[in-house]
């Protein structure tokens, strides 16, 4: 089962990061140069997390790290609260999307435009960059935990 997980993460990476640097090749930039960052970084996270994983105590065993990995493979995800504060701050106000569908963040989009027109713009970039960078700081935190020694 290890070696499967590993050839598939092989043949994804690769392809991934094939397809990465051809485009970066064709016309280089910075957000393809951090494009390829990202790929390369999850790459290195997804097999440490396959090694963590497989190892003869298990996920759940005294020197387990796979809950490190996991919480690395997140943290980027904290950088799209701080992308919609940047947004918010280049428009200079808030805009509220109506696209039509119902979702389960319609009351978080809501409260964002309530505040808004509370305090002003600062209000939802405040707020979105106080949660990217609790969410980043949350997660460092649960990684320092799952790492024994």
């Amino acid at each position: 089962m290890k070696r499967f997980f590993v050839l598939l993460w092989a043949l994804l990476s690769l392809t991934l990061t094939g397809a990465a640097g051809y485009e970066l090749w064709l016309d280089p930039s910075w957000g393809k140069v951090f494009a390829a960052l990202l790929i390369a970084y999850y790459s290195v996270c997804f097999f440490q997390l396959i090694r963590a994983a497989f190892r003869p105590w298990g996920l759940l065993g005294p020197r387990r790290r796979s809950g490190f990995w996991v919480c690395l493979l997140l943290l980027p995800l904290s950088l799209w609260p701080l992308r919609s504060a940047y947004e918010i701050w280049q428009a200079g106000a808030y805009r509220l999307r109506d696209d039509g569908e119902v979702t389960s963040l319609m009351i978080v989009r809501q409260l964002l435009a309530w505040l808004q027109e509370l305090v002003g713009y600062l209000g939802p970039t405040l707020v979105l960059v106080a949660a990217g960078v609790g969410m980043a700081l949350l997660l460092l935190r649960l990684s320092r935990g799952q790492v024994v020694r």
